[in-house]
């Protein structure tokens, strides 16, 4: 039971417009107004300009139904009959006479369903029967599935769900018990949430989320349907309350005011520390540690110590967070207290926490090449492309630069940039951060609401580097990811390996609420909306809207038979083309790409691991297409013991490999980590001279390794499959193209020194 989806921020695009935090005021926030100041702007400022009828309220309407109901178990075919009939195609009239009711109306009716819901499981739960020798299966995805017809095929279909959590835990607790026996253990140690039965701990499951879904207030319920009136437009316009609108700002800015502690919900009770920012203000303070559990938070010196048991986890982030040098007090249970009642109040001084997890890095790989020529390759990861938004000096572009002039030194023959997973983030950085390859010239080109084009160039006058360059995508890959990938490409600049792109072409900027409600209205939580202005294309004038940017050579990938990608959400914009804008090409001399595809295709073939992921790839379509589970125990103990004895069969394949691959490798594979704190560093410290803390940021408390034979062993130096092939890739575009190094040092600057 989770939180409705709402689009990821890292998806964005933006250009921020008049962000500015608002005052606070007395009264309460009226979110009947904000709701139609949110129709209005995307009516009027959204790219399609599309008027509020009623197919863009039916729209809305589903939207609302998904985030409610994803996967339609808690409302009857008779509840949604009902709405349709009041609601489908009348939410605009609601809005524009300034009543989000209808949204309060059906999530009550939601609520109601909920509570009548956990009732009857607890009554299942205690009388019931559930035999496991059924042949029935019970769907696993719901969302395409009828809503149950009435309250008893509610029941059914509950009755089958509760089966299948049942079995699942039966099963849990034998694999426990079996990996206990075979090492040697007569009886293993239950953890916490194995002292209760299983029915226990599925009754506890389903009452912690009635008890969060009683303490959603009317701001939650506006930021839920403003999300779908917002997503109806198209998938990347939304809404953010201003706690999401904060994290935004945070996630682009990569730092933020408070504390430096990492929370999660511990059985969704009380806030536990998972982790604790190296150097910041909890960590300085030496009060705070990894598994204290807060149980209440305090303002100042003197402030009323609020009980945030049950509370939603953004509120307590809310309440810790603070202005710079003020003072927090948490109500805390030491994480060695067995007794709850054990608790101490600990003072921390807010300061600024800067959020290194998420930085751009850097490598330097020492290989050997297929020929037996010595390689000196750079691999730059970016997480996303950051940028202080309001005028600051974070600079995604500003650090890779940093990066990219190390390696330099190094004399790398070649360069990896990684955007795997980014989402994406400022458009500026994007066109700055291809600049850096290119000489000035456009990057991108994007398209209002009017058709008016406007081409957007990178000023810069030479490249900060022109050796052999690779960009390594994925489905994930989006927006500004896209962006530098697409510009590379067509100035036949970049070999694009990996899988096709995400496909979002399109750019948003946020407008904040508060400065269309009148000057007498609350506007502290009136939040922000965050609109679709323009759609962006290629210099080659074809768009990246669902597309995406193709690979010129293709790797394998799990998202190959994932429902991944713009194409698969709702309304999205349409792929078009434009006129293509002048440019001067890198190289005359195209990439061999039959050539280098040819090659990897047939190493990948022979890949261990490319083996085992299209057998998985094979399964999970199979398992896709089924959408189905079984209720039978015998027929699902059979299908763990397979899945068992596979993973068993490929770890020893692997381990068996790894070490052969290693030993072949001996010394002549090293790989240096670079990072914003040591990049200036003299010498060069081994990747895998880091430790957890120097890789997150964070301190995360001690983590026992299971070597059980279900444990995947690493492979040796921590590279992935894509990573090793990609590495492979560049090879032997170095060894048929035979280009000059790269850097302007004909020897390495610094020896490398293992510290």
């Amino acid at each position: 039971m989770t939180t409705p989806w709402k689009p990821a921020l890292a998806l964005t695009l933006l250009g921020v417009i008049g962000l500015s935090l608002p005052v606070p005021s007395k009264a309460e926030t009226d979110f009947g107004d904000v709701a139609m100041r949110v129709a209005y702007m995307l009516r009027n400022r959204h790219y399609t300009r599309t008027n509020f009828d009623e197919a863009m309220s039916k729209r809305v309407f589903e939207n609302y139904l998904e985030f409610l109901d994803y996967n339609r178990m808690y409302f009857t075919q008779e509840d949604i009959a009902e709405f349709q009939e009041k609601y489908e195609e009348k939410l605009g009239e609601s809005i524009f006479s300034v009543s989000i009711d209808p949204a309060e109306e059906m999530y009550q009716r939601r609520l109601e369903r909920v509570e009548e819901r956990v009732a009857k499981i607890a009554q299942e739960l205690e009388e019931g029967e559930f035999t496991f020798t059924t042949d029935r299966k019970v769907t696993q995805t719901r969302k395409d599935a009828e809503w149950p017809r009435d309250m008893a095929a509610a029941d059914q279909l509950w009755h089958d769900i509760l089966e299948a959590e049942l079995l699942q835990e039966r099963l849990r607790i034998e694999g426990i018990e079996k990996r206990a026996k075979e090492n040697g253990e007569e009886e293993p140690e239950p953890a916490d949430e194995d002292a209760e039965t299983p029915r226990e701990k599925i009754l506890k499951r389903y009452t912690r989320y009635l008890e969060s879904l009683k303490q959603e207030d009317e701001e939650d319920i506006a930021n839920l349907f403003l999300t779908a009136l917002a997503t109806a437009y198209d998938p990347h316009s939304e809404y953010f309350s201003q706690s999401e609108l904060d994290s935004f700002q945070t996630n682009m800015k990569k730092r933020l005011q408070g504390i430096g502690a990492l929370l999660s919900m511990r059985e969704s009770r009380v806030a536990e520390i998972q982790g604790i920012v190296v150097g910041g203000p909890a960590d300085k303070s030496e009060a705070l540690h990894v598994g204290d559990r807060i149980v209440a938070v305090g303002q100042g010196d003197d402030g009323e110590l609020v009980d945030i048991t049950y509370m939603k986890l953004q509120k307590i982030v809310e309440m810790i967070r603070g202005e710079q040098g003020t003072k927090v007090r948490l109500k805390i249970i030491p994480a060695e207290a067995d007794d709850e009642s054990l608790t101490e109040v600990i003072e921390i001084i807010r300061d600024e926490v800067k959020l290194k997890d998420k930085l751009a890095t850097a490598e330097l790989i020492q290989m050997k090449g297929t020929d037996g020529s010595d390689r000196r390759i750079g691999w730059i990861n970016l997480p996303s492309f950051y940028a202080d938004m309001e005028g600051g000096s974070t600079s995604m572009t500003a650090d890779v630069i940093r990066l990219l002039d190390r390696l330099k030194k190094e004399s790398i023959q070649g360069l990896v940039i990684d955007v795997r997973g980014n989402g994406g983030g400022s458009l500026e950085e994007a066109i700055k951060m291809t600049g850096l390859f290119v000489s000035q010239g456009p990057i991108v080109q994007s398209k209002d609401y009017q058709g008016a084009m406007e081409p957007r160039y990178s000023r810069r006058p030479r490249p900060v580097y022109n050796g052999p360059l690779v960009i390594l995508q994925d489905r994930i890959s989006a927006s500004a990811s896209e962006i530098l990938a697409a510009a590379l490409q067509d100035y036949n600049r970049a070999l694009i390996v990996g899988g096709n792109s995400f496909g979002k072409g399109t750019v948003q900027t946020i407008y904040p609420v508060s400065k269309h409600l009148p000057f007498f209205a609350d506007k502290e939580r009136a939040g922000a909306v965050k609109v679709t202005i323009q759609k962006f294309y290629r210099i080659s004038g074809a768009s990246t809207q669902e597309k995406g940017v193709a690979p010129d050579v293709s790797l394998p990938s799990i998202y190959d038979v994932l429902e991944r990608g713009e194409a698969s959400l709702n309304y999205p914009l349409e792929w078009d083309e434009v006129k293509k804008l002048g440019f001067r090409t890198w190289s005359k001399r195209s990439f061999p790409v039959a050539e280098l595809q040819a090659r990897s295709s047939k190493r990948v073939a022979q890949d261990l691991d490319f083996q085992m992921l299209n057998e998985d790839m094979n399964r999970l379509k199979k398992q896709i297409d089924e959408n189905a589970i079984s209720l039978n125990l015998e027929s699902r103990r059979e299908e763990n013991e397979k899945t068992r004895a596979r993973t068993k069969e490929r770890n020893e394949l692997r381990r068996a490999k790894y070490a052969e691959i290693e030993a072949a490798q001996g010394d002549s594979l090293k790989v240096y980590k670079l990072t914003l704190d040591n990049v200036d560093d003299e010498g060069l410290t081994l990747a895998s001279e880091f430790t957890e803390e120097e890789n997150t940021g964070f301190r995360l408390g001690n983590k026992d390794k299971d070597n059980a034979d279900d444990e995947v062993p690493e492979y040796p130096f921590d590279m992935d499959a894509m990573k090793r092939e990609t590495l492979r890739v560049l090879d032997d575009l170095l060894s048929i193209t035979a280009p000059k190094t790269a850097s302007v040092n004909p020897k390495p600057a610094t020896e490398p020194v293992e510290n």
